[in-house]
């Protein structure tokens, strides 16, 4: 592997991917991966421990996989043990986070997928927790997907609503969340890769020329209030993602894109602490 993709930027106290540099704002340090495995195991846990909702089974998985986006390729991993007889699963990244050892049907390589994807004998198409990482994730992905899918082929993307809600209208206009949310959209409009683009993603795909198009929600509460068990522990997880991961998450945007000063993202950051 070329020394240039493994010179990482550092940068106030972060690392950050150094193929195609400042293309992605979040860093890909030890403490982003654990973010990311944690985040994998919470989308996986809502999703009612299934890894995909394609309608994969054992009689009928696909020969080849790609994971767009793959971070620490946890689902590459996870989809690969489920169908251990499936061909060749790659995963792609501008990051190489990911582990050296693994199913001999996965493969992990370091690419722009922004740009035209090489393969074009595909059966799955897999995004995951992409959120900012496109300039226009139609063109980028989804049209692309569909150029590059065997007939026959799936398109899914599992990918996060960064809008609070609240069930029963308590949570106020200033709550810290929201308006972190509401700074992560803006912010990351003005790097001109939204990370808002979940209310589009079906009519993107339909546009792009996909049929039997489904959209399923899953909620994800933000603490450990909900009183079912399953939710209670999804709610502490994704507690101990958010305070875990909002510094890393925004960091790059407010002193890269906004042009705060450290002084003020971290005056900034404890405020929102404080009152998630």
């Amino acid at each position: 592997m070329y020394q240039s993709v493994l010179a990482y930027r550092v940068e106030n106290g972060r690392t950050y991917h150094a193929y195609k540099d400042g293309w992605y704002l979040l860093p890909n340090d030890a403490e982003e991966v654990e973010r990311l495995r944690l985040t994998h195991d919470i989308l996986r846990r809502a999703m009612g421990n299934r890894s995909h909702l394609a309608p994969w089974t054992k009689d009928n998985f696909p020969r080849r996989v790609l994971d767009v986006g793959t971070g620490t390729g946890d689902w590459c991993f996870d989809f690969a043990e489920e169908y251990p007889e499936i061909e060749l699963i790659i995963g792609t990244d501008l990051s190489n986070i990911q582990p050296d050892v693994g199913p001999p049907n996965v493969q992990f390589i370091i690419d722009d997928s922004s740009q035209e994807w090489l393969d074009d004998d595909l059966d799955y198409v897999h995004t995951r927790d992409t959120n900012g990482c496109w300039e226009d994730m139609s063109a980028q992905v989804i049209q692309q997907a569909f150029q590059k899918l065997n007939p026959g082929g799936w398109l899914e993307s599992q990918e996060f609503d960064i809008v609070l809600r609240c069930d029963d209208g308590t949570a106020p206009a200033d709550h810290g969340l929201r308006l972190w949310l509401s700074e992560l959209d803006r912010i990351s409009r003005v790097a001109g890769k939204p990370c808002t683009v979940t209310p589009w993603l079906k009519t993107w795909y339909e546009e792009a020329g996909f049929v039997d198009v489904h959209e399923e929600i899953f909620r994800l509460p933000t603490c450990g209030w909900p009183e079912d068990p399953e939710e209670k522990v999804i709610g502490t997880w994704m507690e101990e993602m958010l305070n875990s991961g909002i510094d890393g998450i925004l960091r790059a945007y407010q002193l890269r894109v906004a042009g705060l000063t450290m002084e003020q993202h971290q005056r900034h950051f404890r405020l929102e602490i404080a009152i998630v």
